[in-house]
């Protein structure tokens, strides 16, 4: 007996000895994590961080946003312009003519622009209503009763419309892009 006494106290010693350096180890990479933790947040705090200044040139405005008490008219294509400029009909006709013509120049430009965008919006929105009737499409017809689901076939039909209705919207829209861009080349070629 008393050598297992002494082989089990020489296996607790090992198995001791083993364990402190591991637990020391621990608890120094616990105090170094901690440690590293607190030095992460003094540099955050000692770093000044920029303060954005927001003015005028930094400011994204849209139009039709209010910035001001008078508001501005919206001018319908193709009507004249109500306001005329001092001067017209002098000697500086010819150039306020060319101010004229590039600034109704640059109006077709965003004008098309935004047609442009429309239109791509239009077409995802046109793409994501056929891949949702595909779906329910197959949801409908996997059913072996199908015949039978009428709420399942009248939602088939809305869907079906509202894809028909914004196709003709998309060709709508196309048309109206080729009218601005058919514009935009008679104003380019009425310029010197």
């Amino acid at each position: 007996m008393p050598r297992s006494i002494l082989l089990r106290s020489v296996i607790a010693a090992v198995v001791a000895g083993v364990m402190v350096p591991v637990v020391l180890a621990q608890s120094q990479d616990s105090q170094s994590v901690a440690e590293a933790a607190r030095r992460a947040r003094e540099k955050k705090k000692d770093s000044s961080k920029a303060t954005k200044v927001i003015t005028d040139e930094t400011l994204d405005v849209k139009k039709g946003d209010v910035q001001s008490a008078v508001a501005e008219e919206p001018k319908i294509p193709g009507a004249p312009d109500t306001k005329t400029p001092a001067g017209a009909g002098g000697p500086n006709a010819p150039p306020a003519s060319a101010a004229a013509k590039d600034e109704k120049r640059e109006k077709l430009k965003k004008e098309l622009t935004e047609l442009k965008e429309q239109i791509k919006q239009s077409l995802m929105d046109l793409d994501l209503l056929q891949r949702e009737n595909r779906l329910d499409q197959d949801a409908y017809y996997s059913q072996s009763n199908y015949g039978s689901d009428t709420a399942g076939k009248q939602k088939l039909d809305g869907e079906k419309q509202q894809i028909s209705d914004k196709q003709q919207e998309v060709a709508r829209l196309k048309a109206k892009l080729a009218d601005l861009q058919r514009e935009m080349g008679e104003s380019s070629s009425s310029q010197p």
